[in-house]
C-alpha cells in the first residue's frame, strides 16, 4: 500500500483500478445518462412520408394565384389515397402525410379561404414547406455510435426508431456507510457532544448529482463488528464510500476493517488539504474509498476521486476543466500540501471573478455553503494579493 501520495497520482490509481462495467439491456426510460454500448441504426426512412411543415394546403405549382377546390383535410395521422391534381387541394396540418401528387404546401397565412374554395399565393415553388421521406435520416443509418451518451434527445431518437430495450453501460451502484458514535441522524436533536450526521445526505446528494439513481446509506458506530457488518450488507455495491475512521487515532478503525474484509488497500493518504487521510482500495472489481470524516475533507474526496470513479465506471471519460481568474479578496496559504480552497466564482465583462470562501477548517460547513469552485494552489507559502490570477475548478453548474 502506498502512504502520502501526491493528489495526481492518487487520481490516476483511481482511473486505473475502475474499470467500466459490463453492457446491460435496459429499458429506454433507465438509460438516460448512460453510455451507449451497441450502434442505434434508423429502422426506417424519417421523415416516413412527405411531411407537411406548415399548417396551410397542400398544392400543385401549376395552381399558384388561383383559385381551387378543396377536396379534404389531412390531420396529423390521418392518410388518403386520393391523388392531388391540377386545380386541386387538400387541407392539411403540420405533421400530416401530403397526398400523393403534393408539389408544395401553401401556408394558412398566404391563401385566402371561400366555402370549398381557397386561393393559392402567387408564389409557389416545389417544396415549399414539405420534409420529403427520409431527408433527415434514411432507413439504416447510424442514429447514435456506441459509445453515445443518452441525453433526452438521443433517448427521443431510440424511441423513434422503435427501441423499447437499449444495451447500454449502467451506473454502478454505490453504497455509503458513515462512521462515528458521536453522530446521530438529523431529525433528531443532538444531546451532550453528539452531532448531527451531515456527510451521510451529502455525500447520497453528491452521488445522485453524478448520475447514481438509487444510493445504500447505513452507518456504524466506531465497533469492528458492526461495520464489518455494514460492509457485508452492501455486497451488491461497485462502489462503497465511507465516510469517518480514516485517521490514526485509536478509534479510526476503517482501514484495518477493510483489510478484515478481504479489501486489498492501494493507497492511504494523499498531499492534500482538505482530505489528507483518504484512503482506496478495492475487492475484485469493487472499489472502496474511505473519506474523512471532517465535512470539506469528504466533500473534495467525493468530489475529486469518487466522481472520477464513477465515471470511469459508467464508460465515460473523466476529465476536470481548470479555469484562470482573478481574485477578488487576498489569499495566504502554506504547508507542503496541495490545497484545494472553496471559492464562489462568477463570470463578468472582465472574465472570471474568484471569491475565496471564509471558514475555520475542514470542519466547517457554514461559511463555503455558497461554493461553487475550488481554487488551486500548490504547496509552499503562498500571499496572494487581490486582483492575482489562480486557476480554479468549477463544481457544478457556476454562473
Amino acid at each position: 500500500m502506498l502512504k502520502m501520495i501526491d493528489v495526481d497520482q492518487a487520481l490516476s490509481l483511481v482511473l486505473e483500478h475502475a474499470a467500466p462495467r459490463a453492457a446491460q439491456t435496459v429499458p429506454i426510460a433507465q438509460s438516460l445518462g448512460c453510455v451507449l454500448a451497441e450502434e442505434i441504426r434508423a429502422d426506417r426512412d424519417y421523415p416516413p412520408f412527405d411531411r407537411a411543415m406548415m399548417d396551410g394546403f397542400a398544392a400543385r405549382v401549376a395552381d399558384a394565384g388561383k383559385r381551387v377546390k378543396i377536396v379534404g383535410e389531412l390531420a396529423a395521422g390521418a392518410e388518403t389515397d386520393r391523388k392531388l391534381t391540377d386545380g386541386l387541394a387538400f387541407e392539411i396540418m403540420t405533421g400530416a402525410p401530403c397526398p400523393a401528387g403534393t408539389q408544395a404546401v401553401a401556408p394558412v397565412e398566404d391563401v385566402r379561404r371561400e366555402g370549398d374554395q381557397v386561393e393559392l399565393p402567387p408564389a409557389l415553388r416545389v417544396g415549399n414547406h414539405v420534409a420529403p421521406r427520409g431527408s433527415e435520416c434514411r432507413a439504416g443509418a447510424t442514429v447514435l455510435p456506441a459509445g453515445a451518451l443518452v441525453t433526452p434527445l438521443a433517448l427521443a431518437n431510440l424511441a423513434m426508431f422503435g427501441r423499447e430495450t437499449v444495451r447500454v453501460i449502467a451506473r454502478p451502484a454505490l453504497a455509503i456507510i458513515t462512521t462515528g458514535g458521536e453522530l446521530c441522524p438529523p431529525g433528531e436533536t443532538p444531546s451532550g457532544s453528539r452531532i448531527r450526521n451531515s456527510n451521510g445526505p451529502m455525500l447520497a446528494a453528491m452521488a445522485g448529482l453524478a448520475g447514481i439513481a438509487r444510493v445504500g446509506l447505513a452507518h456504524a458506530a466506531d465497533v469492528e463488528a458492526e461495520l464489518l457488518d455494514r460492509l457485508g450488507a452492501q455486497a451488491d455495491a461497485d462502489i462503497v464510500v465511507l465516510s469517518g475512521g480514516v485517521s490514526a487515532g485509536k478509534y479510526d478503525i476503517v482501514p484495518h476493517v477493510l483489510e478484515a474484509h478481504g479489501v486489498e488497500l492501494i493507497f492511504h493518504k494523499a498531499k492534500q488539504k482538505p482530505g489528507k487521510p483518504i484512503l482506496f482500495g478495492k475487492k475484485g472489481t469493487r472499489l472502496f474509498f474511505g473519506l474523512p470524516g471532517t465535512p470539506q475533507g469528504a466533500y473534495l474526496g467525493f468530489n475529486r476521486y469518487v466522481r472520477a470513479a464513477i465515471a470511469r465506471m459508467s464508460g465515460l471519460p473523466w476529465a476536470r476543466p481548470v479555469f484562470q481568474g482573478r481574485l477578488v479578496a487576498p489569499l495566504a496559504s502554506k504547508g507542503d500540501r496541495f490545497q484545494f480552497i472553496l471559492a464562489r466564482v462568477r463570470f463578468t465583462e472582465q472574465g472570471w471573478e474568484v471569491e475565496p470562501t471564509p471558514g475555520q477548517g475542514s470542519s466547517d460547513i457554514y461559511a463555503p455553503a455558497s461554493a461553487n469552485a475550488y481554487i488551486r494552489l500548490p504547496g509552499g507559502s503562498l500571499s496572494l494579493d487581490r486582483g492575482e490570477i489562480v486557476s480554479f475548478e468549477p463544481i457544478g453548474d457556476v454562473a
